[in-house]
This record gives structure tokens, sequence and C-alpha cells, in this order.
């Protein structure tokens, strides 16, 4: 009888942690990364550098613990290059999707971009730049997360492509 009632207070208890999760409607958020690792097409140079920007989404729960985020993004990206000794400033914005696994306090999770508007410099692309990552978010209050993710993007302008890998750093709020 013991062990029933542990496994039914341990049972239970996971079931109010599991709730007690902060599930939003929508949320926002912001970061700031670095470029770590870039390869431009037909080209020996490794573009490094610093980006930042924001990010909201509405969410919706597609099967317990799994919630899918569908939303926006904005973000700026400022390359240095070595070899042409030169620093271009890169803009997006697009569709940002965010796929949650919702654990209590850890929530780790896959993320997929796709620029609908590109810039880089002077020249404007539309639909040819795409980003996918992983990152883990960490509930510091109800309703607030600070996050860190991995991202490795693709763009082309001038008929020639720039690939990056970068880190980012953030704070997301659920409202």
């Amino acid at each position: 009888m013991k062990n029933i009632f542990k496994v039914f207070i341990m049972t239970a208890g996971l079931i109010v942690s599991f709730n007690v999760n902060s599930f939003a409607l929508v949320d926002g958020a912001v970061w700031g990364g670095y470029v770590f690792n870039g390869e431009v097409e037909n080209s020996t140079d490794e573009p490094t550098g610093a980006n930042y920007g924001a990010k909201a989404h509405y969410n919706t729960s597609l099967i317990p613990l799994i919630e899918l985020g569908l939303g926006g993004y904005y973000q700026i990206s400022k390359y240095k290059f070595d070899i042409m000794d030169d620093t271009l400033q890169r803009q997006s914005i697009g569709l940002d999707v965010n796929l949650i696994l919702s654990l209590p306090i850890i929530h780790p999770y896959v993320r997929g971009t796709y620029a609908f508007w590109d810039k880089y410099e002077d020249d404007v692309e539309r639909f040819k730049a795409y980003g996918v990552g992983a990152g883990l978010e960490l509930t510091v209050f109800p309703f607030i997360r600070i996050f860190g993710e991995y991202m490795y993007e693709n763009t082309e302008h001038y008929s020639s492509y720039l690939r990056t890998n970068s880190v980012n750093f953030g704070l997301k709020a659920d409202i």
C-alpha cells in the first residue's frame, strides 16, 4: 500500500510540474550573437562578426509537451571580411518557426528561418535566405526565459552564396 501511495504522489507531482510550465499564446525575444565562421562562394575569405535581432511567435500546442511557434523575425548581421578588408551589413526579415519541448524549467528547441527580404549593402534579394538551428531555453521567472542557440544561415547575393555559423544569446518574454 505504501508503494502505491508513493507512486501516486510521484505521478501527481510530475503532472503538476508539467502543468505549471508557463505556456504562452504569444512570445517575443531579443538576442545578440557572434558569427564565428563563414564561407563565401569562390573565395577563401571567412567572414566573422556580430549579429542581433528580434522575433515574435504565435504559439500552439501540437501534442502535450510540444509547442509550435509561428512568427517573424528581423536580424542585422555585421560581417568583417579579412581578404577584402571590408565590413558589410546584412538585414533580414522573414518567417521564424520554433518547435519547443516544454519541460518544467529547461526547454530544448529547434528553429528554422526563411527570409522573404534579405538586404546585403545595396543588393536586395527576395526568398533567397534560410537558416536552421537548435537551442536551449531556461525559465528564470514565470513568463521570462533566457536562451542560447546555434544557427546556420545561407543566403545568396551577387550570384554567390554566403554561409555562416553563429551563436546567439537572448531574452524571451511569454505573454
